[in-house]
């Protein structure tokens, strides 16, 4: 009797996994900041195909690339009001929302490769949960911290820090307080203008992305000058991923589990990138008519010192700054960076 309820159960799960499901068909839209082709759209779409893949046609999410539904900095707004359902946008774009986005970037930050970035953006994910919750979207996490640090592309040769002064530099978040402390004026441009924008001379110098990405935007056909390395970002969350709250709760557990496991599976291929972004930045210095730059040791020890007082400063302005201020020299300790924890307020346990 007992070998033949057995036989009965396993014939019955057999039967419903054979079954065609019965479900309503969800489909979602997710608006990133990146252009087609590259590197960090491909993160978008792996991220998409292992939600459709997974969920068998219950949830499908289209991704759609920067500036193909609407400009890249509607995209918080649109997630927020359900227009889309997902983002993948970087958080430095919504420094006019709320100051707390502006910790996005940190200039002067040693850290410099995935692990390090991943690790301390794992301690900050209450952090930008709250930060989101305030504006009705969902933070899930990030799919991409860097691989290695941003380049500085210029038309116009930077070899010193004072050659800054009186440039016009496009970057993001905290980069506009940042170059201007440094003395230079500052634009913010989405991706799909910046190469314009060097053609006709209208910024001096641009941060985008890495090295391989750059390539594919066309930046090495008309920026001369590469300063490498920027000490605007460190490492940090390049490319979060952010839903419609109502979108999200509405999903069943399962789903929802998916789309987590998705993430995880785009933050594994992002890892990977880092060896892209070798084998690029080998490329772009075969290219015989750019110069590449790199800064004095005392030229980069008085960025770097400047970057970290001016996060040290912007977070001392909020609860929930000096919350941040914590985790981050708590991790800068730990990761043996102990000068620069000390220089933003690490005190040693006695």
């Amino acid at each position: 009797m007992k070998k033949l309820c057995i036989a009965v159960i396993l014939t019955l799960v057999l039967t419903l996994l054979a079954a065609p499901a019965s479900f309503a068909a969800e489909k979602w839209r997710l608006a990133s900041h990146a252009m087609p082709g590259t590197s960090q759209f491909r993160l978008a779409e792996v991220f998409c195909e292992t939600v459709n893949t997974l969920s068998q046609g219950e949830l499908t999410i289209e991704p759609y690339a920067a500036g193909v539904l609407f400009p890249v900095f509607d995209t918080f707004d649109n997630v927020a009001n359900g227009l889309v359902e997902a983002g993948m946008a970087y958080n430095a774009y919504w420094t006019g929302k709320d100051p707390g986005f502006m910790l996005s970037t940190r200039p002067g930050c040693p850290l410099s490769t995935f692990a390090e970035g991943a690790y301390l953006e794992s301690k900050l994910m209450d952090y930008y949960v709250k930060l989101y919750g305030k504006f009705n979207i969902t933070y899930l996490g990030y799919i991409q911290v860097s691989p290695m640090y941003e380049q500085l592309m210029s038309v116009t040769p930077i070899r010193t820090i004072d050659d800054l002064k009186g440039k016009k530099i496009r970057t993001s978040g905290f980069g506009a307080i940042y170059y201007m402390e440094l003395g230079a004026t500052t634009v913010s441009l989405s991706a799909p203008e910046i190469y314009t924008a060097f053609q006709t001379k209208n910024v001096d110098a641009a941060e985008w992305t890495f090295w391989d990405d750059n390539m594919r935007m066309g930046f090495h056909e008309v920026a001369l000058f590469v300063l490498d390395p920027a000490l605007h970002n460190g490492t940090c969350d390049y490319i979060p991923i952010f839903v419609n709250p109502e979108k999200w709760n509405s999903l069943s557990q399962h789903l929802k589990d998916i789309v987590i496991v998705a993430r995880d599976r785009a933050r594994y291929e992002s890892a990977l990138i880092y060896v892209d972004e070798v084998i690029a930045r080998g490329k772009w210095h075969e290219i015989p008519n750019i110069e590449f730059v790199r800064w004095s040791a005392e030229d980069e020890k008085k960025a770097r010192e400047i970057g970290l007082g001016l996060v040290k400063a912007e977070c001392e302005k909020s609860d929930e700054g000096k919350q941040y201020l914590e985790i981050y020299r708590n991790t800068l300790w730990e990761l043996g960076y102990k000068d620069e924890a000390k220089f933003i307020g690490y005190q040693e346990k006695q």
